[in-house]
């Protein structure tokens, strides 16, 4: 979820989700992308799915998570977190 609005993504794309952790920033990047995360020893860079969409740049909440997504982009697998206000599962 997103600024009370409901989106959604491939479960199959999804490696994991979990809660808002310590970022660090990289300099002359993207406003979009807010840090990178140390996955495991892999260097994830993370951006803000509020930003990405014209939205206000959101508060930290309890509720607000990662969601770690591997997808193949032009033939190659890449690894990127979204940061997102919450996450909702929807059963059929």
């Amino acid at each position: 979820m997103l600024a009370n609005e409901i989106f959604a993504i491939d479960i199959l794309e999804i490696r994991e989700a979990f809660e808002f952790t310590h970022m660090t920033k990289v300099p002359q990047t993207s406003y979009i992308m807010i840090g990178v995360i140390n996955l495991r020893g892999s260097v994830v860079p993370i951006i803000d799915l509020r930003l990405k969409f014209g939205m206000e740049k959101g508060e930290t909440m309890v509720n607000t998570c990662m969601i770690i997504i591997e997808t193949v982009i032009d033939g190659e697998t890449i690894v990127i977190g979204v940061l997102v206000d919450s996450v909702k599962r929807h059963q059929c």
